[in-house]
């Protein structure tokens, strides 16, 4: 998974680099060509696939790690570090994947099967305290290795050096996407490793050793992070042509200028219409546009505060003009002929997987499900629920209810370009209008993702504005969301019988039967409004012409797409 996102000249950048603490070895190259990307959110310096939360994080990863498959530009599974694709048993419940010989880690030490088993093991540890135990709970052994006295995860086995095998104790729809797509950490940088102690697993976690055609040479959290090639990498003919890669913070207020000065090369998957349509005049700038797996959504404390009650997050909910949100900020006031026949953002029905091969149409509204809850922007409606909810307007307009106040405060990112829309429209429907006594808190991106997953402030905000990538063309990232104890479920929504149906909806490999469980799950994640999808995305890439062969897409982004791209 991935959360949402966004200067210095170029020169002082390097130079603030050059005095970082150095992170791994690598090889400049012959060239010297440098591509300087443009980010709006500095880094968490979790560079652990086994840890990381933010997108930010998850572009280093990108940059150094490989998994055994990887989603080409159109989104299908291709073989990466696998020679081929897994074979499957005829019952479904073994995938077995041959691994490339002669691959090597950036510290010299040769990809084995050894890893693989390594990568997984590490998830299923007693001890491990990430976030993606999910990829590993329905293996065999799993419990027998998290909370039992067993020795090896017998779920992922060894066959030969070169061959491992997943065996798994329950099915799963996308087993072969979330097994291939993981990146591979070296068994060589963690030999010490034995059951119990993940410790060292965190404490190198910004010390990334991957296969991958980048290493990390320096970075700080709140400047840049600067790449060179791994010499222990084998590119194919023609590919990987860039050799230094700097991913640059930049300020939102000054982003484009930076591009258009040459300071910066590229800003990756923007969504300002302002911003895109100004790119899109500049001669020197060019786009990639594509659909993408994001939503900006709104979360909902199902836990604490007013919004634990249904009927608020609902009312709240109906009191959202999405679509005048979206016509405002996603319109172009300018841009050329063909920026404008392009549409940056939409109003979807709920936050799932607007790429999904299975139910997009339904998520995105191009196909109508008759026992789908439908939020058009509905003010007396929400009044109306919150009048029968007991929720009623005091002597100082606001509403209370056995003497609780309906006070709803949303934190959310200092910077955010959207909130300069969204949030006078909120002030006036849910401060005005509904009487919800509404406040504000931007802070620092990582430190309102802090409030929003902390078990200890949960009584500190009501609603929080994000965005999430979903990764993949499955429907299955809304379990991460949605099921009770997932450690992305941040609204903390706990509902037994949607956990149930989530249930049969990933634990099959009947497609059919999968997608008619996942419908009937989104028919009642809508009447449970845990979040609200504010508006799905066209991403733009925005980039000096200097660039060719940048050719990216909804699960292909720029660090995919820097295996064809080059630099004049």
């Amino acid at each position: 998974m991935k959360t949402s996102h966004y200067l210095k000249k170029a020169g002082a950048v390097c130079m603030a680099a050059a005095m970082m603490t150095g992170c791994a070895s690598g090889s400049s190259g012959t060239n010297g060509k440098t591509l300087t990307v443009g980010l709006n959110t500095g880094f968490n310096g979790i560079f652990s696939p086994l840890y990381y939360q933010t997108v930010y994080d998850d572009y280093v990863i990108e940059m150094v790690y490989q998994s055994m498959l990887s989603y080409d530009r159109d989104n299908q599974l291709q073989p990466e570090l696998a020679t081929e694709q897994p074979t499957i048993s005829e019952d479904g419940s073994t995938l077995t994947f041959k691994l490339k010989k002669g691959v090597k880690f950036s510290d010299g030490s040769k990809l084995d099967a050894d890893d693989v088993v390594l990568t997984f093991t590490a998830m299923a540890d007693p001890s491990y305290t990430g976030r993606f135990s999910t990829y590993v709970d329905y293996l065999e052994g799993y419990k027998e290795y998290h909370e039992g006295d067993a020795k090896t995860l017998s779920g992922v086995e060894k066959i030969d050096d070169y061959t491992v095998a997943f065996h798994l104790a329950t099915p799963r729809i996308d087993a072969i996407s979330q097994v291939g797509t993981f990146p591979i950490i070296s068994n060589s940088q963690f030999k010490k490793y034995k059951k119990g102690d993940t410790k060292m697993f965190e404490d190198k976690a910004s010390e990334p050793i991957g296969t991958g055609p980048y290493v990390l040479k320096n970075f700080q959290k709140d400047s840049a992070a600067t790449f060179v090639k791994n010499d222990k990498f084998k590119a194919e003919d023609g590919e990987y042509q860039i050799d230094n890669v700097v991913m640059k913070i930049c300020d939102t207020s000054t982003e484009l200028q930076e591009l258009q000065k040459g300071t910066v090369d590229l800003l990756p998957q923007a969504d300002n219409a302002d911003k895109v349509g100004t790119a899109s005049l500049d001669k020197n700038l060019t786009y990639n546009n594509y659909a993408s797996s994001s939503m900006q959504y709104f979360i909902y404390n199902c836990e604490a505060g007013a919004t634990a009650d249904p009927a608020v997050r609902q009312a709240l909910t109906y009191a959202i003009d999405r679509q005048s949100f979206v016509d405002s900020y996603y319109s172009f006031s300018k841009g050329s002929k063909d920026v404008k026949k392009t549409q940056p953002g939409f109003v979807p029905v709920l936050m799932a997987n607007p790429i999904s091969s299975q139910l997009g149409d339904i998520i995105t509204g191009k196909e109508k499900d008759d026992n789908m809850t439908y939020y058009d922007y509905e003010i007396e409606k929400a009044k109306q629920i919150l009048d029968d909810a007991g929720w009623t307007v005091g002597s100082d307009g606001k509403r209370e209810k056995d003497g609780q106040k309906l006070t709803v405060r949303m934190v959310s990112t200092k910077g955010k370009d959207q909130l300069d829309t969204m949030l006078p429209m909120l002030e006036k429907a849910w401060g005005e209008e509904l009487g919800v006594d509404f406040k504000t808190n931007l802070s620092e991106f990582n430190t309102m993702v802090a409030t929003v997953q902390g078990d200890d402030t949960v009584n500190d905000w009501e609603v929080s504005y994000m965005g999430w990538q979903f990764g993949s063309g499955d429907d299955t990232g809304i379990n991460l969301l949605c099921q009770t104890g997932q450690t992305d479920n941040t609204s903390r929504l706990s509902d037994p019988d949607l956990d149930a149906l989530l249930d049969t909806a990933l634990h099959t490999t009947d497609q059919a039967a999968s997608t008619a469980a996942y419908k009937e799950a989104y028919e009642k994640i809508s009447a449970l409004c845990p979040y609200v999808a504010i508006n799905g995305l066209s991403y733009y890439d925005l980039y000096n012409k200097k660039i060719k062969n940048l050719d990216t897409a909804a699960l292909y982004d720029f660090v995919k797409a820097l295996d064809k791209a080059t630099i004049e």
